[in-house]
């Protein structure tokens, strides 16, 4: 019960204030929600920036949360559940929520200045992502944690100094930056 009371706090009373945040900083910046659709071509070059500015974002503020004097204040309460569970994904504190889940995703919209409905794309995109990675299920044309493991043998969620970006390739472009 406690993991579906923290899910619902951080999705209801921290994501929705935070949702309209950003619509306000959208807004202050000068993007609309009703203008013309963008072309395909664009909607993929936004996509391929969103993915390598979350990868970044995420690598950072979850490596931060691993440090010594963080950890056991905010970023255990995540590493509680050791099972693959999607829910989990979620099961964190809000601190966390804002600056791992919720602000690595929006600062590529941002920074491309995306039309809503690649926005809605591209987090939808990575919540999927998110939720198959906490899921232990490998689904296809999603990261898989299994072939991660593979690779990297420290897996997901079974000791406090595990850090990595969501796919191989950007795990090592972003460790070495």
């Amino acid at each position: 019960m406690q993991v579906i009371s923290t899910v619902l706090f951080n999705q209801f009373i921290v994501g929705i204030p935070m949702n309209l945040l950003a619509y306000k900083v959208m807004t202050y910046r000068g993007i609309v929600p009703n203008r013309e659709l963008p072309t395909f071509h664009w909607v993929l070059l936004e996509l391929a920036v969103c993915i390598l500015v979350e990868e970044i974002g995420f690598y950072y503020s979850h490596r931060f949360l691993h440090n010594k004097h963080i950890y056991k204040f905010i970023h255990k309460q995540h590493h509680e559940w050791t099972a693959p569970i999607s829910v989990t994904a979620v099961y964190c504190h809000p601190i966390e929520h804002i600056f791992s889940n919720l602000l690595p995703p929006f600062l590529g919209v941002l920074i491309m200045g995306s039309h809503v409905a690649t926005a809605w794309l591209w987090f939808s995109l990575a919540i999927l992502s998110t939720l198959n990675a906490h899921s232990g299920y490998h689904l296809p044309f999603f990261p898989s944690p299994a072939q991660r493991a593979r690779r990297f043998p420290a897996v997901f969620h079974f000791g406090q100094n595990v850090f990595r970006a969501g796919f191989p390739l950007r795990h090592r472009m972003v460790h070495h930056i």
